[in-house]
């Protein structure tokens, strides 16, 4: 499942995987030939599990007020022609090539120079150049763009039927995970395919955190009672996120 998915933050090095009594891991293959070419330490499969699954929990719930507007905002970027520049550049370059003809004409008619000509031939060859290399970059974005936008709406198509992962699950992991970074014994990142990087905790103890949104709360405020009035405050208008 995590094969070829798992790189080192540190060196880029595609993890592997090492079956240990009772566990399984996943190392960093310069950091088992020698620490000195990377520091980063293999880490726990069931750790994995735990940080996706703790993560996929954290979209259920904010999925109104993260995933919802953030779909809007994919759609209008998938739409978009980037203030019409990619006309222009279409426009652009057939105007070229007319230009080009033109002065064709006027060379073989005698009308003009071979060495104006050839300049200024030369010019709107390299003109027309950079033009179809920044159409190809639009078309490229709006490809990732489209692309991503499906994803997203995948994503939340998931996570809106409401149901939170009490172990690992394989379908979604292969649904929406691209790739695992590892960047310490503590921290990885899910990159997802609709273009999401999300931060997750890892944790020996292999649990999930079924409260972990009130380790934010306990953040913002200490006492006790705030806790208890902004959680009032809330449920209203972002009720998801407390599920």
């Amino acid at each position: 499942m995590f094969s070829g998915k798992i790189t080192c933050g540190n060196c880029g090095t595609i993890f592997k995987r090492q079956t240990r009594p009772n566990k399984i891991y996943w190392a960093c293959q310069k950091h088992l030939k020698s620490t000195k070419q990377c520091p980063i330490k293999a880490v726990p499969e069931a750790s994995l599990e735990v940080a996706f699954c703790n993560m996929m929990n954290k979209l259920v719930y904010s999925r109104k007020f993260l995933l919802q507007p953030l779909l809007e905002n994919l759609r209008v970027q998938a739409n978009s022609d980037t203030n019409g520049q990619l006309s222009l550049l279409v426009a652009q370059v057939k105007a070229n090539d007319h230009k080009a003809e033109t002065l064709t004409e006027l060379m073989q008619s005698g009308f003009l120079d071979k060495a104006i000509y050839v300049n200024q031939t030369a010019k709107l060859e390299q003109d027309t150049c950079q033009c179809r290399e920044k159409i190809k970059q639009f078309n490229s974005n709006n490809t990732d763009s489209a692309n991503n936008f499906e994803n997203m709406r995948a994503l939340l198509h998931w996570c809106q039927q409401g149901q939170k992962l009490s172990s690992f699950n394989k379908a979604p992991f292969q649904d929406f995970v691209q790739q695992i970074v590892v960047n310490g014994p503590n921290n990885v990142v899910f990159k997802l395919k609709c273009g999401l990087r999300l931060t997750e905790k890892l944790t020996k103890a292999a649990g999930l955190d079924e409260n972990f949104y009130r380790g934010v709360i306990r953040q913002r405020f200490n006492e006790p009672i705030r806790q208890a009035e902004y959680l009032y405050s809330i449920i209203e208008s972002e009720g998801d996120l407390i599920g």
